[in-house]
């Protein structure tokens, strides 16, 4: 898993910005959950909102299921990789 440089500032509740590797992405996300313990790496999981693009190209992604995505998407007919590492229990 890479590691990034994240900042969160608030200046209210209409007024924030999160910063990946210095770009601000605030307007992009619904939500965000940052886990952090003694002698851990922090994590951050970002919800991005929807948007309507014309294409997008080719982009390598960790991508992470939340609770019940990946039942869902079988029973909507995907096929998880050979090499995912899916844990559906």
């Amino acid at each position: 898993m890479s590691r990034h440089q994240v900042e969160i500032h608030s200046a209210g509740p209409h007024s924030y910005r999160v910063l990946v590797d210095g770009a601000d992405i605030a307007k992009g996300l619904v939500g965000l959950t940052l886990r952090m313990g003694v002698d851990q790496v922090p994590s951050l999981e970002l919800d991005l909102q929807l948007v309507d693009v014309a294409g997008l190209g080719p982009v390598e992604a960790e991508v992470v299921l939340g609770e019940g995505a990946h039942e869902a998407l079988v029973a909507l007919g995907w096929t998880p990789p050979a090499d995912s590492q899916c844990d559906p229990a």
